[in-house]
């Protein structure tokens, strides 16, 4: 009787490693990156092609490698930085695994040259899909330079999955801008193919901080706060520069960029009532504490830690950021009492991180002509008082979709919603989404044509962004101009606007550009939905489209609902959060005891 269960063999253990490891060209940037600053390099060099498809190399200024340890660096679980295992309760490096070079190698065409301070010559190693094709001499300079050439060579599948040249490549950037963040004594420095995306000194945190946040660092909060055996800085920028996305937020311990939800929500947090509304935060914040406190051996790629007393970093947070807002300098004529812990009335949405004010409670009264002023409470209903229309997709949906074109009149509540008697009861229209909704065609039909209109800015404008942003500015360029944007750039940092979409009639200085810019690259981040036409016509569509708050004429309210009513997907907008609802006559007389 034959085994259905088989041994692997070697090359298919390395290359399922490998996968673990291993996703995309800026897995392998942030891996030799991390090498080389565990090696105590004072610079980094990082230079790509093609987006990291062609080839990778990260050079540095570290301590090198004598020619022993070179042969041993790219076998699998070979690492200087363990000897035991209560060594995994005490990691005081980015790496400590050993598996980077092997899987590395396992997967492309590997060249590593290294030399240490104590040997005459270099040594270098050539490696392919796993297998050492090179071990020599060779003249060279104190330090270590990793090629990765091909990568995934030998893994056609891997290889059809990556992204855009232009895609890959902003996620390279970001990985040594993160790195860069929590390593700010390192110089970096990073080239796309030969241009210069990244040239950052090495030593000065503001200075640094400035770089990376796109701010002056004159107009940097900062702030640090001990306790024992923790240690929480944080640069930021003040409430007033806080952006609508999250695009410049870096959280790290121990020199390692990390990713959580809770302390990024200490953050917010930390602000108060401080933060404006629909803004987010642009910092740094670096966090140092016991190793023994950290459990970084979670996850292989070391960007999700656990912590033994979360509460406790998070608490410093709060205090660090409570700190560095409440300077008096930002706070003209007041004198700041010790900071304290959000009040009650502040919570946080974990999964967004947004700061949501808890209304308190009121009492509303009617006052009418010879009648005592009434107290009114609304009762919890037993069933649903409102249905999103369009939900079930039920013929009754359309039917009310008529109702609504045939109304007389329509009314604004609160310059937010519009309200439109129907035989059924009441239906509210989002006149904010429902706008968005009506512009999302427009665009995509706009993409689609390519012929959507332009306004020439009386005078070019000039807008800085971070080296991200630019990659992110670079991937979209051919949507933007399909949309009307003309826009050239302007150095390593910055762009110049010399036309803008006529819908944009709010152009509000080029922020609408860094909003539609932050949102493309957040979207970019859920890859499996990604679609790059439609994120940017969502964009578009939320920043040029009718806010609430505004006050329209019936004409107004008129034509827009007529134009929702035009369009294909009347019910949700891009985002999908519902356009209508509707209030049943039932519900209504049942609240009014009529039932």
């Amino acid at each position: 009787m034959t085994t259905t269960i088989q041994l692997l063999s070697e090359s298919v253990v390395r290359k399922i490693a490998a996968g673990e490891v291993i996703e995309r060209p800026a897995s392998v940037v942030k891996e030799l990156a991390e090498n080389s600053i565990d090696a105590g390099a004072e610079t980094v060099h990082v230079e790509i092609a093609a987006g990291g498809r062609q080839s990778i190399l990260v050079s540095d200024d570290g301590k090198g490698m004598t020619r022993q340890d070179a042969e041993l660096c790219t076998e699998r679980h070979a690492t200087s930085k363990m000897r035991s295992p209560t060594d995994l309760f005490d990691i005081g490096t980015l790496g400590f695994r050993g598996e980077a070079l092997a899987s590395i190698g396992a997967v492309s065409r590997l060249t590593l040259e290294t030399r240490c301070e104590n040997d005459v010559g270099g040594t270098k190693v050539s490696i392919e899909g796993g297998i050492r094709r090179e071990l020599s001499t060779i003249a060279r300079d104190v330090g270590t330079a990793v090629w990765a050439r091909s990568l995934f060579f030998n893994t056609p599948a891997r290889r059809k999955f990556l992204r855009h040249i232009e895609t890959e490549s902003r996620y390279i950037t970001q990985t040594v801008s993160q790195l860069a963040a929590a390593n700010p004594q390192v110089a970096f420095r990073l080239a796309h193919e030969d241009r210069s995306v990244l040239d950052l000194r090495g030593g000065d945190r503001t200075e640094r901080a400035g770089e990376l946040l796109g701010a002056d660092p004159d107009d940097l909060l900062e702030a640090q706060w001990d306790t024992s055996g923790l240690s929480v800085q944080v640069i930021l920028c003040p409430p007033a520069l806080c952006r609508r996305t999250r695009g410049r937020q870096f959280l790290t311990v121990k020199g390692r960029p990390i990713f959580s939800k809770s302390l990024s929500s200490a953050v917010y947090t930390g602000y108060g009532g401080l933060l404006p509304h629909g803004c987010h935060p642009s910092y740094i914040l670096w966090l140092e504490l016991d190793p023994r406190q950290v459990d970084v051996n979670v996850h292989p790629t070391k960007r999700e830690v656990r912590f033994a007393n979360e509460r406790e970093v998070s608490g410093a947070i709060q205090h660090a950021v409570g700190q560095a807002v409440e300077m008096p300098e930002f706070t003209p004529g007041v004198t700041p009492l010790p900071w304290q812990p959000a009040a009650s009335g502040h919570s946080i949405a974990a999964d967004s991180g947004e700061t949501f004010q808890a209304l308190p409670t009121e009492s509303h009264s009617i006052a009418g002509a010879g009648l005592e002023q009434l107290s009114l409470s609304i009762l919890a209903p037993s069933s649903p008082a409102a249905v999103q229309l369009g939900e079930r997709g039920s013929p009754e949906d359309t039917d009310t979709l008529g109702h609504i074109r045939a109304a007389p009149f329509l009314w604004q509540l609160h310059n937010k919603y519009l309200a439109v008697a129907i035989p059924e009861g009441i239906a509210l229209i989002d006149q904010h989404v429902a706008h968005e909704r009506i512009r999302y065609e427009e665009v995509l039909s706009h993409l689609d044509a390519e012929n959507a209109g332009s306004q020439q800015l009386l005078i070019p404008l000039s807008i800085d962004l971070t080296p991200v942003e630019m990659d992110v500015y670079r991937e979209a360029e051919a949507l933007l101009q399909k949309v009307g944007f003309s826009i050239r750039e302007f150095g390593p940092r910055s762009v110049i606007v010399d036309a803008i979409p006529v819908e944009l009639g709010n152009w509000a200085d080029g922020e609408i550009l860094r909003q539609i810019i932050g949102d493309f690259q957040e979207d970019v981040v859920v890859e499996a939905t990604h679609k790059p036409r439609e994120s940017l016509a969502a964009s578009m569509a939320c920043h040029s489209s009718i806010r609430a708050g505004e006050r329209l004429s019936q004409e107004e309210m008129v034509t827009l609902t007529s134009r929702l009513l035009a369009t294909k997907e009347p019910f949700v907008c891009p985002h999908g959060r519902p356009i209508m609802i509707k209030i049943a006559l039932e519900e209504i007389d049942r609240l009014f005891g009529r039932t």
